[in-house]
């Protein structure tokens, strides 16, 4: 039998972010992943980084050719490309390699004595006198099965989350989420006949003729433009085409000239949950972090700097319930509560609001914020960078209702929005200080997200209903 302190199911970029945490305090920590270990790191993803999530963890950066290109910023599309704004951040940030970036974490995490069990698949949460106390595992292509013991284990296996999902009903873990908070995606990595027409930034198309609920996004994957990451996520609950099926559409449709004859180095398809975090990630000697918590910032549906932030915040409290030898629930809770209550969450659930907004309205309402710059840059770098969101939002309503003329379904729904995100703030800084308070709160929350979802509704374009 095998012990140790911490016990981290999955090496994605959460649970390595949290090994490299905890090792750097000499905290006895193993790390298992179902993958070998050359392979670890290799994920479907958008491949970016903003650079602000570095500076507020501390947490190494990538380095050398885990780097592909470094941006600037995000521009943002209605309908048309004609018309965009930028959200700028004053750190910018990065598109990687992810198997070379998980390579390189993985090896700082090694280097400073962490234990991999690389190519075993976590069966079980071993739960004994209701403590998580470790973790079943079988290596994969044999009969060997194993325990991995530890005095707190972390649930870090992204959507799935296999162990989340194994824990007891009493610890009240959130298991279940709406199908309309998922995304459906597809990705490919391609190399382009020509340049993409802007290195510096990111692009995201809202275009939901092709992206419904969602958007396509366009990466550039090296400085010379000649590489892309390109991809789209749709909303999930709804009967739609596959993301694929609607991602051919628009390299054929949309931008022929730069996509039509691509050469596609990788691609896949893949499942992201996009909302709130998770009401409960924590129990007696466990706690989940990264997708695992749903842990995303659900406008733009960036995990990686949130899951990082998950770890930073999960592996002071873990080192404190360590120094205290108490693992209980509510020792965990500080995690918690600091993630829920802290910019991170508080952002997290505001934004809820804003993409619950934005499925219930078409391209051309997006576009016509865009093309009137009701907002601008600069706010939205203010509402990125200083978590000052509502006071832009807010900025962005009186310059607006003239403008807004003609659009009175759209007016009131920003009003609207603004209300409830003011009481998701509210709510979300009320967030338990214990476990034995956390029920009403709970009830709260679903009934507000409840009100939301049935007030503003889900947009499809006709011509998608049809396919």
């Amino acid at each position: 039998m095998n012990s140790h302190d911490v016990v981290i199911v999955g090496a994605g970029t959460a649970g390595l972010s949290l090994a490299y945490l905890l090792t750097s305090k000499d905290v006895d920590t193993a790390v298992i992943d179902i993958k070998p270990k050359n392979l670890i790191g290799d994920k479907i993803c958008g491949d970016a980084i903003a650079g602000h999530h570095f500076v507020e963890t501390g947490l190494p950066r990538p380095e050398g050719d885990a780097i592909r290109i470094k941006v600037d910023g995000i521009y943002l599309y209605g309908r048309s490309l004609d018309y965009k704004v930028k959200i700028v951040s004053s750190y910018g940030g990065y598109v990687v390699d992810r198997h070379k970036y998980g390579q390189q974490l993985l090896e700082k995490v090694l280097d400073k004595g962490a234990t991999l069990y690389d190519g075993y698949q976590a069966q079980d949460l071993i739960i004994e006198d209701d403590y998580a106390k470790g973790v079943k595992i079988k290596k994969q292509g044999s009969d060997e099965i194993r325990d991995v013991r530890g005095k707190i284990i972390v649930d870090a296996s992204g959507y799935t989350a296999s162990l989340l999902m194994r824990t007891p009903d009493k610890w009240m873990i959130e298991k279940e989420i709406e199908k309309r908070d998922i995304i459906p995606a597809y990705r490919e990595v391609v190399k382009l006949e020509k340049p993409i027409w802007d290195t510096e930034n990111l692009h995201l198309h809202f275009y939901s003729k092709y992206a419904p609920g969602g958007y396509v996004w366009l990466f550039p994957w090296s400085e010379d433009g000649y590489y892309l990451n390109f991809g789209n996520g749709i909303i999930g609950g709804v009967k739609l085409p596959k993301p694929k099926k609607l991602l051919y559409m628009y390299a054929e449709e949309v931008l022929p000239d730069l996509l039509r004859n691509r050469k596609v180095i990788k691609g896949g398809q893949w499942v992201i949950p996009n909302r709130r975090p998770r009401h409960i990630f924590v129990g007696n000697g466990f706690l989940a972090v990264g997708d695992a918590a749903i842990m995303i910032d659900p406008a733009t549906a960036e995990g990686i700097g949130y899951g990082m932030y998950g770890a930073y915040q999960a592996s002071g409290v873990i080192i404190e319930s360590l120094e205290a030898d108490d693992y209980s629930r509510e020792s965990l809770w500080r995690y918690q509560k600091a993630y829920m209550s802290g910019p991170y969450g508080l952002r997290q659930a505001r934004l809820d609001v804003f993409r619950i907004l934005l499925q219930a309205h078409s391209d051309l309402d997006i576009e016509f914020v865009v093309k009137t710059k009701l907002l601008t840059s600069e706010e939205l770098a203010r509402a990125r960078d200083e978590d000052d969101f509502m006071s832009s939002f807010s900025k962005f309503i009186k310059a607006s209702k003239t403008i807004l003329y003609g659009k009175h379904r759209l007016l009131k729904n920003l009003i609207y929005a603004i209300n409830k995100m003011k009481e998701v703030k509210k709510l979300y800084l009320a967030y338990p200080e214990a476990p034995d308070d956390v029920g009403e709160w709970i009830k709260k929350e679903e009934a507000l997200f409840r009100e939301v979802k049935d007030r503003l509704g889900i947009y499809i374009p006709p011509e998608v209903k049809k396919m």
